[in-house]
């Protein structure tokens, strides 16, 4: 998923502005303390974003089956961390 896909999805779920997402990243907040109560609600749309991205990877030839297995198992853990990841970052760790 691209940076502007992931994007879209952060301010779309948690209601804010493209600017004001990247005011709050770059004073050094993370996604979960600027989404406080909706945490997990980020967490899963960003999981559930990822996983139609590998699926469509696999249909694509991109990825085998074995490869979307293993990626998918690793990305709760992986976008909880990135979620919980503090500062000036970029948009998507993946």
């Amino acid at each position: 998923m691209n940076s502007a896909a992931r994007q879209a999805i952060i301010t779309s779920t948690l209601g804010i502005t493209a600017a004001d997402l990247q005011t709050a990243r770059q004073s050094g907040k993370s996604l979960a303390t600027i989404a406080g109560t909706k945490t997990q609600t980020l967490i899963n749309a960003l999981v559930a974003a990822e996983t139609k991205a590998i699926d469509a990877a696999v249909t694509a030839g991109k990825l085998t089956s074995a490869q979307a297995t293993t990626a998918k198992a690793g990305l709760v853990a992986h976008v909880s961390a990135e979620v919980n990841q503090t500062g000036p970052v970029g948009m998507g760790m993946g």
